[in-house]
């Protein structure tokens, strides 16, 4: 029996299949869409973040260049940096961008480097056993089995020194407090804590997420001197009208090749912000969407209409409740949901839960 043999297009790898069926137009559109979303638009935010790193690393240095006795009081204990805004705010993006091009950490995100900063996402749930290994795990260190969060915490510490790691990075913080277990947050606030206060390998920390992280740790007051704040706060209209109108053009003329005469437009913008419900990321991602639309139907201006079609294929909805159709009252449509907000309601004092928010109906 001979062995059989494969045909071209059984031997193809699979997405070099892919490849080879798009149409040429769907390749030109998707070379550019890849620019497009690649592309970094820095702002005022990036500068305050890239300072309060500069100060982090400037009160690791000072810790470091105390000598023995010396290394008392506020030089004997690690700093945190909380960075925080709402969903789809691009705080996380920000922190990735100042880790990757700051030389202090080369190396960032790379396994088996000596670069001293680490970063992790909480997982969601988070316990305290769940982010004691998600930070094992990044680290490197080869878990076989499930740990006992004392065990798993107790080899946290051991390894963040035996890598020489000073400085952690904790993302979607929020997810810790999701539990609504005060036990197990307390846990986790007195860990966290004690990775500053180690006597023996203090640790730097930078905490991201929605806005209850800024206060995870406020309950300390000594802790509590010891951390600075970045706050991503909403976009607003008409405050932030110029800087979106660089954002549309930057995204559909600079990158997108599109003519934007509607940037010029400020109740688009206004439109635009509130079907962001005010989250500067989501605003870059229905610009970067609307600028897709007008490249597949090969429009050259960036029109209403291509913000319309983002919005309804993000949100299904019907042209009674798209923000960018409707001729009037469209600030009453409500976005709330559109950034997948994820922190946990508050409970009242029966313990229950508030009903979900319902959309907002238009006047009468």
């Amino acid at each position: 029996m001979s062995d059989s043999v494969l045909t071209p297009v059984e031997a193809e790898d699979p997405i070099a299949r892919m490849r080879r069926l798009r149409s040429q137009q769907r390749s030109t559109v998707s070379a550019t869409m890849t620019q497009l979303q690649s592309a970094y638009f820095g702002t005022e935010r990036d500068k305050l973040l890239d300072e309060e790193i500069s100060i982090l690393i400037d009160s690791f240095l000072e810790v470091e260049g105390a000598e023995g006795s010396r290394r008392v009081g506020r030089l004997r204990e690690g700093r945190a940096l909380t960075v925080t805004g709402p969903s789809g705010a691009g705080k996380s993006r920000a922190l990735d961008r100042v880790f990757l091009k700051r030389e202090e950490f080369t190396g960032y995100g790379r396994p088996e480097s000596d670069c001293l900063l680490v970063s992790v996402t909480a997982p969601s749930p988070c316990t305290l056993r769940l982010l004691g290994e998600s930070i094992l795990k990044a680290l490197g260190y080869p878990l076989t089995r499930r740990l006992d969060e004392n065990v798993a915490w107790d080899l946290v510490r051991k390894t963040l020194a035996l890598r020489q790691v000073k400085f952690l990075h904790i993302d979607e913080l929020q997810h810790v407090l999701q539990s609504r277990n005060s036990v197990e947050i307390g846990k986790m606030q007195d860990t966290l804590k004690g990775l500053l206060q180690d006597k023996h390998w203090p640790v730097w920390l930078i905490l991201s997420g929605l806005p209850s992280v800024a206060t995870f740790l406020a309950n300390d007051i000594q802790v509590r001197r010891r951390t600075r704040h970045v706050v991503f706060r909403p976009l607003k209209f008409p405050d932030d009208l110029p800087m979106v109108r660089r954002l549309i053009t930057f995204y559909g003329k600079d990158k997108g090749g599109r003519e934007c005469a509607i940037a010029q437009d400020n109740d688009l913008i206004g439109r635009l912000i509130h079907a962001a419900n005010g989250s500067f990321g989501v605003v870059i991602e229905l610009i970067q969407d609307a600028v897709g639309n007008a490249l597949r139907l090969d429009d050259p201006n960036l029109l209403s209409e291509h913000f319309a079609a983002a919005y309804a294929a993000r949100t299904g909805c019907i042209p009674e409740n798209n923000v960018f159709v409707v001729a009037s009252d469209w600030d009453l449509i409500d976005t709330s949901g559109l950034d997948n907000i994820e922190e946990p309601p508050p409970e009242d004092d029966s313990g229950e839960k508030p009903k979900k928010k319902t959309r907002k109906s238009k006047k009468a």
